[in-house]
């Protein structure tokens, strides 16, 4: 046997191995279905309050906490979410646990943004000054404060008998949702550089004014489009730059919605309004008005995640047939330890520290304390088992963790997030069963922790990065309390953006290595326990992440010592060769397939609406090869940097992406 075929050999057989282990999917998929998902009860809130009362016992409270910070595009859909859940609504509350450092940092960014939005009204350049994340919220106050005068014109009566053109599609909506409707569609077409799917545009009606039929919707999209065109108009006059070009796009836009406007008339109809809009705004600025009416925007238009929790709060308190919302605030100096004190110094903010903070204020009667993030959307029925679950075993349901579907921005991600996204989901609903027979894994959503185990063991570890896995560590270590799976899945969201993802899973990996280094110092655990512990943490963590970090580099360079002819595929027989192919389509085959099964979860807001945009969106899946050679990086690199002693130090918050707003 010559080198060249040797080599080949051992490529052939590491791609062999690496379907082996890829078919373990199946194997883990028909053991998580026979034991958890094809075995759950059908439960009603019928069926929990009669277990209890043949038990003689109360229905279990479960108190479900929710942190956040910096979450007010999301929040009010996770709070209207969890108080539908099935579940008898005096037995459960809603804890929403908020930062006072967000409202701090709020004060003073508004004043910043309301400065630069005022200046650009009053014909300045944009401050250069400003951070990205600033400019773009001047862009949007401007672009609110430009279509409220767009629309006094444009519903004028004077406009209306020059050009013969009626609005009442526009005229019949409350001026408020009128606003924003109009307001919320130019800020997206700016955003998305003039060509958001038009399925998008006409979801922000519907989010604005929910009692609208889909065919009134037909009949107000092209009066908004129309309404935009000055809107935007005026908008590149301050802007310049790429803003004219969005212009362009927005009146073809308009031609294709309103057969009855030209482009010459809509022309025409820019111009005019376009002009009285900056005649106003001139005339707002010289009078002093634009200072009031620009910080209200501004408010309006970026609450704290405070404010939006007391609005919904406010509008659902005493509502027969609701849990009770309560809210939270962590003082900026809380020492970050359950029961702990206020220091008199800003302690940095992490999601342990939040989490020990609200579990101090949760209803007595609480037996079960759940645990979701801001964005986390759980199934209806998932309070009905745990409460079933404590009453019939509450020993071994102390800690119940349940699968998170990280995909619902899978149209708002790039497309190696969206790969990996997938492919955690099907971790988290066939693998992680398995994972529990080694490791009492704990994920910090979507997780139920008995209360009194939870002050047993001192709740949350705030100084870590990783806080979930550690406390699972801790509960087993000292109170030999292991997770069950919860057949309940909850659907969130995954970083839309690679550097984004890194930044997560970086920390997660960090904080792996944290919890083994925590966990191996235990004097006080059972020396037998916490060296198995520590062998499952590290088999499933350093060791198989260098081991896979090693396997991604065996297509490439077989690649390239193919390229070289270094290799002699004759070797192996035609068939086997042959298979190598067949291992390719059926990886591309399965990503496909995990796409289909988890559409059901996807936010489709900005799901393309053309043949040729879902073709793209297949089009990423195809990106397989080179996103499992990423996969393993931020796991890797967290190795690397820990051991020259540059891992990150400090807790940094996942980014969200805005969701449209669920009915009330």
């Amino acid at each position: 046997m010559t080198t060249a075929q040797t080599i080949y050999l051992a490529a052939f057989s590491v791609y062999l191995i690496f379907f082996l282990l890829f078919a373990r999917f199946f194997v883990w998929k028909a053991y998580s279905e026979r034991q958890y998902w094809n075995s759950r009860l059908t439960l009603r809130c019928q069926d929990v309050v009669e277990t209890a009362k043949a038990l003689g016992r109360q229905v279990p409270f479960i108190s479900v906490l929710v942190p956040a910070r910096n979450e007010s595009m999301v929040i009010e859909n996770t709070i209207r979410h969890l108080l539908r859940l099935s579940y008898p609504s005096e037995s459960y509350e809603i804890l929403v646990i908020t930062d006072e450092k967000e409202a701090i940092a709020a004060k003073k960014d508004r004043a910043e943004i309301s400065r630069a939005a005022e200046a650009v009204l009053r014909g300045d350049r944009p401050d250069p000054e400003l951070s990205p994340e600033q400019d773009k919220c001047v862009r949007s106050v401007l672009l609110s404060c430009l279509a409220d005068y767009a629309l006094k014109e444009y519903l004028s009566k004077g406009f209306q008998k020059a050009y013969s053109v009626s609005a009442p599609e526009l005229s019949g909506l409350p001026p408020q949702e009128r606003h924003r409707a109009v307001r919320d569609i130019c800020i997206a077409i700016v955003g998305s550089n003039g060509a958001p799917p038009r399925k998008k545009l006409r979801s922000i009606i519907a989010r604005t004014c929910p009692w609208l039929s889909p065919l009134d919707i037909e009949r107000v999209y092209p009066a908004c489009l129309a309404v935009a065109v000055p809107v935007i108009s005026v908008f590149a006059s301050l802007y310049g730059g790429g803003a004219r070009r969005v212009l362009q796009k927005t009146i073809r836009h308009t031609v294709k919605a309103n057969h009855e406007l030209t482009q010459d008339i809509i022309a025409r109809m820019t111009d005019f309004i376009a002009s009285r809009i900056s005649s106003a705004v001139r005339k707002a600025a010289s009078s002093g008005e634009l200072s009031g009416k620009v910080m209200r925007t501004v408010v309006e238009m970026y609450p704290t995640t405070q404010e939006v929790v007391e609005r919904v709060k406010g509008e659902v308190d005493g509502k027969a047939g609701l849990a009770a919302v309560k809210h939270v605030v962590v003082p900026v100096d809380f020492d970050g330890r359950l029961g702990g004190r206020r220091t008199g110094q800003v302690v940095p903010s992490t999601k342990g520290r939040a989490l020990n903070w609200g579990t101090m204020f949760v209803d007595p009667r609480a037996e079960v304390c759940g645990f979701y993030d801001a964005e986390s959307r759980p199934q209806k029925d998932v309070l009905l088992y745990v409460g079933y679950r404590r009453m019939m075993d509450p020993v071994r349901s102390r800690v119940l963790q349940g699968p998170v579907f990280q995909v619902r921005n899978f149209y708002q991600m790039t497309p190696f997030c969206r790969i990996a996204a997938l492919y955690q989901a099907i971790a988290h609903e066939w693998y992680l069963p398995w994972l529990f027979k080694t490791l009492p894994f704990v994920g910090g959503t979507n997780v139920y922790v008995a209360k009194d185990l939870l002050l047993k063991v001192g709740g949350w570890d705030s100084s870590v990065l990783t806080e979930d896995l550690e406390f699972g560590t801790r509960a087993y270590l000292s109170c030999d309390a292991w997770p069950e799976y919860l057949p309940y899945s909850s659907s969130e969201q995954t970083p839309p953006t690679f550097r984004a993802f890194f930044r997560q899973r970086l920390r997660w990996g960090t904080g792996h290595l944290q919890v083994v280094d925590k966990v191996a110092m235990d004097t006080g655990a059972e020396p037998a326990k916490r060296d198995r512990l520590k062998q499952n943490l590290v088999i499933k963590g350093q060791v198989e992440w260098v081991a896979y970090q090693i396997a991604t580099f065996v297509p490439p360079v077989a690649m390239i010592l193919h390229y070289k002819g270094l290799l002699d595929p004759s070797i192996v027989p035609p068939p086997g060769q042959y298979m190598l192919t067949v291992f390719s389509a059926i990886y591309l085959g399965f990503t496909v397939y995990a796409f289909r099964r988890y559409s059901v979860y996807l936010d489709d807001t900005n799901k393309p609406d053309s043949l040729v945009g879902m073709a793209f969106t297949y089009l990423g899946l195809l990106l397989l090869p080179l996103a499992a050679f990423m996969f393993p990086v931020p796991y890797t690199s967290a190795l690397v940097l820990k051991g020259m002693g540059k891992e990150p130090k400090t807790w940094i918050k996942t980014p969200r992406t805005e969701e449209s707003r669920i009915a009330s």
